[in-house]
């Protein structure tokens, strides 16, 4: 008698718990019949620079069924404002977030909140401790790799010989995981070849911070690891020659692309933005649509690019989701 009241529980306990997997599959399928409703919270999100990566969240969107709401911001958010942002798409009704991570040493637990309630999908910059089998997963380029391909080309111009030159960093911000990786991958190149890192310069570029660049030292060459450095780079390089200093860059807008074109600029590294949209918003997709998915991090591809490659057949595509 008692094994068979044993027996008795346990059918009922796994009955229990197959009715409510169930329950779960026929939400999610009734949930599949609605339209869902995706938040994008970037920084500056009207600047040109998001052109490709809005394009290839809208594509993703409109090939998966989901509605997409672009959140207007400024330029700079503070952890406080990211996190009303997120809570006010939230109770607005989006089903999902994808976000730019603000770099600020609190982001990573206020993320981790929102994604209690939502999916969450991180995009451009990793929070320290992301990547692989993380909580927070990040759609982006290797960022470490981009920097290291940056160096790589200044020492092809060069016969690997920049004994006695120097370089001067730019960089939106110096606080960022992102900026860290690209600084790291870089500068790992750059390791005994005999350049000098003679000043790394960060702030707002947008705010005359471009006329800030006159006052560095002079140097041979300028290393540009964003669009709004790039931009402020090569801003300072066609009016005023910016001392001379050949600029290189990392940067997927489309003037920097106008700046390589004129010459300003000696080579490009340009991370596939539009993919960077399209896959984060197809790995948000994916975790609408089927219950048990967790979301996994996902790398998109970069390419160098030179003046004399800029309009060839291979980057006709980059062009266009630029200039979207």
């Amino acid at each position: 008698m008692k094994n068979n009241n044993k027996f008795f529980i346990v059918s009922e306990v796994v009955m229990g718990f197959m009715v409510l997997v169930l329950a779960a599959l026929m939400l999610g399928e009734r949930n599949r019949d609605a339209r869902a409703k995706v938040s994008v919270i970037v920084c500056d999100s009207d600047n040109s620079g998001w052109a490709a990566f809005k394009y290839g969240v809208r594509m993703a969107a409109e090939d998966r069924g989901i509605e997409v709401v672009i959140a207007a911001t400024e330029s700079v958010l503070s952890l406080e404002e990211e996190e009303a942002l997120i809570k006010n798409e939230i109770d607005s009704g989006a089903d999902a977030v994808i976000v730019q991570p603000v770099p600020d040493s609190g982001a990573e637990e206020m993320l981790k909140r929102m994604r209690k309630r939502v999916p969450v999908m991180l995009v451009e910059s990793p929070l320290s401790g992301t990547g692989e089998g993380s909580a927070l997963p990040v759609t982006g380029p290797d960022n470490y790799a981009m920097g290291t391909a940056l160096a790589e080309k200044m020492l092809e111009d060069y016969s690997g010989n920049l004994e006695g030159k120097t370089v001067g960093i730019l960089s939106q911000t110096m606080d960022a995981e992102m900026t860290a990786l690209r600084v790291d991958g870089f500068c790992d190149t750059l390791k005994n070849t005999g350049i000098n890192l003679e000043w790394f310069v960060s702030g707002n570029f947008d705010d005359g911070g471009a006329d800030y660049l006159e006052s560095q030292a002079r140097v041979d060459f300028v290393a540009a690891l964003d669009d709004g450095s790039l931009t402020a780079a090569g801003e300072r390089a066609s009016e005023h020659g910016l001392h001379g200093a050949v600029v290189y860059g990392i940067a997927h807008s489309t003037q920097a692309a106008y700046y390589l074109d004129t010459g300003v600029v000696e080579c490009l590294v340009v991370p596939d933005e539009f993919n960077v949209g399209y896959q984060s918003m197809s790995e948000i997709a994916d975790s609408l649509e089927h219950f048990f998915h967790k979301e996994e991090s996902r790398e998109v591809l970069y390419t160098v690019i030179r003046r004399e490659t800029l309009f060839s057949e291979e980057n006709q595509e980059i062009l266009f989701t630029m200039s979207q």
